[in-house]
């Protein structure tokens, strides 16, 4: 298990050093506030970094250049009011970060989700 861990941060590591996003300083910053979390993994799916604990959590939408867009697939279902969440469609939720105040600003509001997410499995 040890050898896949380090693949997945070396992969991780990897998609930040090779991507020509101009927001990945704010995307590294949203992946430090998740990464928090001790029971939270990470790895790549979609072709962009994903967060999993008990099933995924979230990703980013790499593509997108004027803000970070962080897409919870089963965003419906994590309880609670998270003012941040925003409607992404029938079960996704998203949350979207402009820059580094931004993430300062929503920060305590994207552990509540990561918490509440954890609650709900």
């Amino acid at each position: 298990m040890p050898d896949k861990i380090l693949t997945m941060e070396t992969a991780v590591a990897t998609w930040f050093a090779d991507t020509s996003n101009p927001l990945s300083d704010v995307m590294r910053a949203v992946r430090d506030i998740i990464m928090e979390d001790p029971d939270v993994s990470e790895c790549i799916k979609y072709r962009a970094p994903a967060f999993e604990a008990d099933g995924l959590i979230c990703y980013f939408n790499w593509s997108s250049k004027k803000r970070v867009s962080l897409i919870f697939p089963s965003g419906r279902s994590i309880p609670g009011d998270h003012p941040d969440l925003e409607d992404g469609s029938n079960i996704q939720r998203m949350m979207y970060f402009s820059d580094l105040d931004d993430v300062a600003a929503k920060a305590s509001n994207l552990r509540e989700v990561i918490d509440a997410f954890h609650a709900s499995r």
